[in-house]
């Protein structure tokens, strides 16, 4: 998902991600219950941010278009606000589905989260990716030699900017490896 850094169309198990009575997520391309249907800027605006301006009424974001009150919650959540953390929880649980199925059939070392997180204040960031591993399901094996890394500079398509960014970082230790994409 480009909002996170990994544009996936994985459908992955919501039980336990939504809140009571929160509605399916939608993704912007019609399926139900994928990933980016939670874990993006638009899934914020479309599916989060309306079921928990519901659940906290009178807050600040509700006064907000949609579109504005999706890019303002990030500031919200910086703050420590109740409402933008539980939004970005669900994100980070999500992602954390995404790579619980990731794990059990590639066996990464490396998890790379990047998108509009990585611009966040470093208490944040350091928060959204400890939930995000928290809600990684790994084995024991995994779990040992697994890191959960933010991408900067690496918001181009998602999931290539990632890969790019995991091929740079496994050639850092060859002499001849160079920039894998100039500029």
């Amino acid at each position: 998902m480009k909002g996170n850094g990994v544009r996936a169309r994985a459908h992955i198990p919501l039980d336990g991600v939504l809140g009571p009575g929160q509605p399916v997520p939608i993704c912007a391309c019609g399926f139900v219950a994928e990933t980016e249907s939670v874990a993006s800027l638009t899934a914020i605006e479309r599916n989060l941010l309306p079921y928990w301006l519901g659940r906290y009424p009178g807050h600040p974001l509700a006064a907000e278009e949609p579109g504005r009150a999706a890019k303002l919650v990030r500031g919200y959540g910086e703050r420590g606000d109740a409402l933008a953390r539980a939004v970005f929880t669900q994100q980070a649980m999500a992602l954390g589905r995404l790579f619980t199925i990731a794990a059990n059939f590639t066996d990464p070392h490396a998890y790379f989260i990047g998108g509009g997180v990585v611009e966040a204040a470093p208490e944040f960031r350091d928060w959204f990716l400890a939930t995000v591993a928290e809600h990684t399901v790994l084995r024991a094996e995994q779990a040992a030699v697994a890191t959960f890394e933010l991408v900067p500079d690496r918001d181009m398509a998602g999931a290539r900017g990632v890969a790019i960014a995991a091929l740079e970082t496994l050639l850092a230790g060859s002499p001849a490896a160079g920039p894998v994409v100039a500029g």
